[in-house]
């Protein structure tokens, strides 16, 4: 009777301890299943967020418009070979995810600052403004100073994306330079703003990317023309080497036999001319090309030097008891030699002129 009596009270004992297992395990299984269902379903979200960004990555390229007003212009320095610009440029975007004033990138500046920066949403698109304090390098075509024109770019890429995923295109209309900025001594003209694909022809030495495998950007332009008003500037550069040409030419004048003013004029005239030359070159960048400077210079050497030879021959005649010859001779040496330097010097101003 004991033995039957304590069996009955184990299992019902045992009875509630089962119960309380099994439910216990029904809410663990049941746990376990709604955290398998959420990680499933974020796997699946990450999964179709990536397929959506692979397909916008894959997809056609963004399309940027860009425009700039310049608002100053100055320190033009042309042995330093660069100037000062200040400017305003702006985005109409349409994705708010690209931001271009982040990866904004001027080419050919030295340097440059950006302040001022604002976006808004204007509709559909995003309206991106900055302003750019900079300083451009810049190759001065000195070939035909004083009456030079120089082109003036600014280059403006954005370095994250190339040309498959972003394009740039120009706003021509709003474009423009401020009605008052002036430059001294120059005249600006021809005012735009082009966009063209620049490629790097490089890999940049990534490994995952093959060697004649280049990348384009999408580069903005913005471009003008400064025409010095050169005719003042060029009398008060080159008045002094045309009155030393002058000078010697009147030596013409004087008796081979004065030795002194004779050949001291023509002299001095030598060391006036490459004084001049000095002053000129000293304020403009180096080149190693034959510009107009270099081309008057050189004509007013030679014909000095040519001075100083008649009035050796002349001299010579002089000693010799030839006086008429000698007379002649200068007489005809001042008209030749005075046509030929006008004439010369004439057809290569006029030339730069035009």
């Amino acid at each position: 009777m004991i033995n039957k009596y304590s069996f009955r009270r184990i299992i019902v004992s045992v009875i509630p301890l089962a119960l309380f297992f099994l439910l216990a395990a029904g809410a663990l299984f049941q746990n376990t299943k709604k955290d398998t269902s959420k990680v499933n379903l974020e796997l699946k979200e990450d999964k179709k967020s990536a397929e959506v960004n692979e397909k916008e990555s894959s997809g056609p390229a963004d399309t940027v418009r860009i425009g700039a007003y310049i608002f100053s212009i100055y320190d033009l320095d042309f042995p330093g070979c660069k100037l000062d610009i200040d400017f305003y440029l702006w985005y109409n975007v349409t994705r708010d995810s690209i931001d271009m004033l982040e990866y904004l990138e001027v080419i050919n500046a030295t340097e440059y600052n950006k302040s001022g920066e604002t976006k808004e949403k204007r509709g559909k698109n995003l309206y991106q403004t900055v302003r750019i304090n900079s300083t451009i390098k810049e190759e001065w075509d000195v070939s035909h100073f004083p009456f030079d024109r120089q082109l003036i770019e600014i280059y403006i890429e954005d370095y994250d994306k190339d040309n498959s995923k972003l394009v740039l295109v120009p706003d021509t209309i709003a474009s423009k330079i401020d009605k008052n900025v002036h430059v001294d001594g120059w005249v600006i003209k021809d005012f735009g703003i082009k966009v063209l694909d620049h490629v790097y022809e490089t890999n940049y030495g990534d490994p995952n990317i093959p060697l004649n495998e280049y990348s384009a950007y999408s580069r903005a332009v913005i471009y003008f023309t400064l025409e010095r008003e050169g005719k003042g500037l060029f009398f008060k550069l080159f008045v002094g080497l045309f009155i030393s040409v002058l000078i010697s030419l009147l030596t013409f004048f004087i008796n081979p036999m004065d030795l002194d003013p004779r050949f001291g004029l023509s002299v001095g005239a030598i060391f006036a001319a490459i004084a001049s030359q000095y002053v000129i070159t000293s304020s403009l960048p180096q080149n190693e090309s034959l510009t107009l400077v270099d081309i008057l210079h050189d004509i007013s050497f030679i014909f000095i030097f040519l001075c100083i030879l008649v009035s050796t021959i002349s001299l010579n005649y002089m000693k010799n008891g030839k006086e008429m010859q000698s007379q002649k001779l200068d007489r005809y040496s001042l008209y030749i030699l005075a046509g030929m330097y006008l004439a010369l010097i004439s057809y290569f101003i006029l030339n730069a002129v035009n």
